[in-house]
């Protein structure tokens, strides 16, 4: 039996948050945390779901899912 180790230690991920509106009136929140590069979200008719779709990459990032 092969033992296994975890390369990566888990290490807590801090998140920065960056809101931005579109020239069209939508908004963005994506985050700047080196680790979530790869999380860029889709611009939100309203600011309130732009922080729900935030607060799920932070509940459940994309990491997770692979």
């Amino acid at each position: 039996m092969q033992a296994t180790s975890d390369a990566h230690p888990h290490r807590p991920v801090t998140h920065l948050p960056v809101e931005e509106r579109t020239p069209d009136g939508k908004t963005r929140i994506s985050c700047a945390a080196p680790r979530c590069t790869a999380w860029v979200p889709w611009p939100c008719q309203s600011r309130r779901e732009a922080q729900f779709w935030y607060g799920r990459h932070i509940t459940q990032p994309l990491t997770h899912h692979l």
